[in-house]
C-alpha cells in the first residue's frame, strides 16, 4: 500500500484537502499517525482512496489486497455516469412499474438509491447536468420578518456595545414571544438565535449608515480625522501623540559587547509639535512606554534647562500597539484623567505629524552620524559597520582614552546616542522658525493653558505605573512573590495583622531598584500603601530577624490593644449610653466615663388612689381574672400561709 499524507493524497487525486476528510470519515477508510520531523502527520492508503473516488486503482497496485471497506465497495465500480446511457436505453420503451423496478434492481446494483438513479435518469434524458444544485426557493430573500429585523437593528442602534446573546436577553426579557416566528406557510415556529442575530447585524452592515450610527462620538471624530487626514488640536496638550520606531542607526553596548539598533519612543504635541517627552529602549515593553508618560508629566529644567515642554494632556492619540492597548495603560491614564484615543487599523496617515518627526530624526540626525545603516537593509554597508565595530572593540578595550578616540571612524555608545539625540531635540528640532516666525518651543509656552501644567508626586506617579499583583498573607506576616518571601519593613509595621487576607504587592519597574511596596485595596478601588517590602533574612539570630520579630510583637500589642477598645466601645452598656445621650439632647459624655443607672423616685401615692386600687385589685379576684401573672402568685402564698413574714403590707 502507498501511504501519503491527507494532503498530498489530495493533491495526487486532483481533490481538496477537505473532501478527502470528509470521504475518509463517510467510508471509514483506514488512517494512520507517523512522525515525521517534530510533528504527528495523518496518513492515508492513496489506492483505497482512488478506489473510494472511484478513478481506479493507481497501475502497478494490488486491487484484490485492499482492505476495501463494504460501504466503499459500491462507489469502487466504475462511475455511475457510464452506465446511465445503457439504463436509459432499457428503460426507454418499457412501462412505468416495469421501468421503476428496473431502477430499483440496477440502484442496488450499484449502491444507490433509487430515488436519486432516477434523478440521475430524468437530468440525463433531459440533457442537463447531472449534478446541479438547484438553487433554493427563498434564496436572497429574509425568512425573518421584516418587525423582528427592525427590532433587532433597532436595539442595537441603542444599545451599540451590546452582544447578540445580550439583544436577545432585552427582547426576551420583554416579551418572550417575540422571538418566535414562522418563515414559512407552515406551523412549525422557529426561535431567534445568536446566529440569526448576528447574520442580521452583519448584513445591516453592509449599509454606511448604519455602520456610522455604530460609531461612539470619538469613533465620528476618528472618521472624520481618517477621512480628512489631519489631527487637530486647538491649544498646547490638548492632545498629545505617541508612537515608537526603530533608529537608523548603530550604536555599541560596551557591558554586552555588541552593537544594536535602539528603539525611540515619543510624545509630540499636535498644536505646537513640540516634544514633552523622550526616551530610548533597547526593546519594545511596557517600561519604556510607562517612562515616556511619566516622563511628559514632569518638570525637566532642574535637569535640562532647555527642555521647558510638560504638562498633563487631555487626549493621548496612538496606534492599537499591544503596549497602547494594555490594562496597565488604561489604569495609568484613567489615573489621571486622560482621554485615550486609538486610530484606525492599517491606518497612519492619520498619524502624519509623529511620522514627519521620525523622518526628521532620520534624515538630519541620524544620517550624520557613524554607524547609520539607512532605512533598506539591502543598502547597508556590512563591510563599513564591520570596520567600525572593530574600531570601537579596540578603543573600549584600552579604556577609552580621549586622546586615541578614533572618532568618528567608530561607533557611538549607547549614553553618548541618546546625549546627542537630545541635542539635536533641543537645538534644532524646538528651535526651529516655523511659517509665521515662531519657533515649536514659542508656541507651546505662548499658549499652553495653565491648568495643563499640573504637577504630580513622581512617587505617585511610579505607583501609578506599577505592576498589582494581589498576594495572601500568610500566618507568619510575610508574603511570596517572585519566588522569595518577603516581609514588611519594620519601620512602617508588620503584615500579621492581616493574616490570610489578599494584599497588593507594587512592582515598580519604571525605574531600577525601586523596593516593593505592599498596599491595601479599599473599598472604593484605590490603595492604602502600608511600606516597603525586604528580603526575609536568612538567619533567625541576624539583626535583621530580630527587628522584625521586635514589630510583629508591637503589632500583635497594637492589634490586642484596638480589640480591647472595640469591645468596650461596642458593649451594649455603651450602646446604650449613647442612645441616651442622643434622645436627651444632652452634650455627650466622654467616651471613658461608665454611668450607673438609678431608678427614677415617684412621688407617693395619696389615699384615695391606694383605695381605688385596692378595690379595683379586689374586684379583678372575685371575677378569677388575674392578669398579672405576680399577683397571681401572691395570692397562691397568702391562702396557704407561705407568703414571707413583711410583705403582707
Amino acid at each position: 500500500m502507498s501511504w501519503l499524507p491527507v494532503d498530498e493524497a489530495a493533491a495526487s487525486l486532483g481533490v481538496s484537502r477537505r473532501w478527502v476528510e470528509k470521504l475518509i470519515q463517510r467510508y471509514r477508510v483506514p488512517t494512520r499517525k507517523e512522525k515525521r520531523g517534530r510533528t504527528y502527520r495523518t496518513l492515508v492508503d492513496v489506492n483505497l482512496l482512488a478506489l473510494v473516488l472511484g478513478k481506479g486503482p493507481i497501475p502497478g497496485a494490488d486491487v484484490e489486497a485492499l482492505p476495501l471497506p463494504e460501504r466503499a465497495l459500491p462507489t469502487a465500480r466504475p462511475a455511475l455516469e457510464a452506465h446511465l446511457p445503457r439504463i436509459a436505453a432499457e428503460a426507454r420503451d418499457l412501462p412505468r412499474g416495469l421501468k421503476w423496478d428496473l431502477i430499483k434492481e440496477e440502484a442496488r446494483r450499484l449502491g444507490v438509491t433509487p430515488n436519486h438513479l432516477a434523478r440521475l435518469l430524468r437530468r440525463y434524458e433531459a440533457g442537463q447536468l447531472l449534478y446541479a444544485r438547484r438553487p433554493r426557493r427563498d434564496r436572497g430573500t429574509h425568512r425573518v420578518p421584516a418587525e423582528l429585523r427592525k427590532l433587532v437593528v433597532g436595539l442595537k442602534l441603542a444599545h451599540p456595545r451590546a452582544s447578540a446573546r445580550r439583544i436577545l436577553r432585552i427582547v426576551e426579557a420583554n416579551d418572550p414571544g417575540l422571538l418566535l416566528y414562522r418563515p414559512y406557510s407552515t406551523e412549525t415556529l422557529f426561535r431567534l438565535s445568536e446566529a440569526t442575530v448576528r447574520r442580521i447585524l452583519r448584513k445591516a452592515e453592509d449599509n454606511p449608515a448604519f455602520r456610522y450610527a455604530l460609531l461612539s462620538e470619538e469613533g465620528r471624530r476618528e472618521f472624520a480625522r481618517t477621512w480628512a487626514g489631519h489631527v487637530l488640536a486647538e491649544y498646547p496638550m490638548q492632545m498629545v501623540m505617541v508612537d515608537m520606531t526603530r533608529c537608523d542607526t548603530f550604536v555599541y553596548l560596551p557591558e554586552e559587547d555588541r552593537m544594536v539598533r535602539l528603539r525611540i519612543h515619543v510624545a509630540l504635541d499636535v498644536y505646537s509639535g513640540a516634544v514633552p517627552s523622550l526616551v530610548f529602549s533597547r526593546e519594545e515593553s511596557q517600561v519604556p512606554t510607562d517612562q515616556l508618560l511619566i516622563l511628559m508629566t514632569q518638570d525637566k529644567t532642574a535637569i535640562v534647562p532647555d527642555w521647558d515642554v510638560r504638562g498633563v494632556p487631555e487626549r493621548i492619540y496612538w496606534d492599537n500597539g499591544k503596549v497602547y492597548r494594555s490594562e496597565k495603560s488604561e489604569h495609568w491614564a484613567r489615573t489621571l484623567g486622560i482621554e485615550l484615543v486609538y486610530s484606525r487599523p492599517h491606518v497612519s496617515h492619520t498619524r502624519g505629524k509623529v511620522e514627519r518627526f521620525f523622518g526628521a530624526f532620520h534624515q538630519t540626525f541620524e544620517a550624520l552620524l557613524p554607524g547609520y545603516a539607512g532605512s533598506d537593509a539591502t543598502e547597508r554597508d556590512s563591510s563599513e559597520l564591520r570596520r567600525l565595530l572593530q574600531n570601537t572593540r579596540r578603543w573600549v578595550a584600552e579604556g577609552m582614552p580621549p586622546e586615541r578616540d578614533p572618532y568618528p571612524d567608530r561607533l557611538l555608545l549607547e549614553e553618548e546616542y541618546k546625549a546627542r539625540a537630545l541635542q539635536w531635540l533641543l537645538g534644532t528640532w524646538h528651535r526651529e522658525p516655523l511659517e509665521d516666525g515662531l519657533t515649536r518651543l514659542d508656541l507651546f509656552r505662548a499658549f499652553v493653558p495653565r491648568h495643563r501644567l499640573v504637577e504630580y508626586r513622581l512617587e505617585d506617579l511610579y505607583l501609578a505605573a506599577a505592576y498589582q499583583v494581589e498576594r495572601v498573607v500568610r500566618g507568619n506576616g510575610t508574603v511570596q512573590y517572585r519566588g522569595r518571601t518577603w516581609y514588611l519593613d519594620p519601620r512602617h509595621g508588620s503584615l500579621l495583622p492581616w493574616q490570610g487576607q489578599k494584599v497588593v504587592v507594587l512592582d515598580v519597574q519604571v525605574l531600577p531598584g525601586q523596593p516593593l511596596r505592599v498596599a491595601l485595596r479599599n473599598p472604593d478601588g484605590t490603595l492604602k500603601v502600608l511600606g516597603e517590602l525586604l528580603p526575609e533574612p536568612l538567619r533567625a539570630d541576624s539583626l535583621e530577624a530580630r527587628a522584625k520579630r521586635a514589630a510583629d510583637r508591637a503589632a500583635i500589642r497594637a492589634l490586642q490593644e484596638e480589640a480591647r477598645r472595640l469591645v468596650e466601645e461596642l458593649a451594649p452598656a455603651m450602646r446604650l449610653e449613647d442612645m441616651l445621650e442622643r434622645l436627651s439632647g444632652l452634650a455627650p459624655l466622654p467616651r471613658r466615663e461608665r454611668i450607673t443607672l438609678r431608678a427614677q423616685e415617684l412621688p407617693a401615692p395619696s389615699p384615695e388612689e391606694i383605695a381605688r386600687g385596692a378595690e379595683e385589685l379586689a374586684a379583678e379576684l372575685e371575677d378569677d381574672l388575674v392578669l398579672d401573672p405576680i399577683a397571681l402568685g401572691e395570692q397562691w402564698l397568702r391562702e396557704r400561709g407561705l407568703l414571707p413574714r413583711g410583705e403582707e403590707e
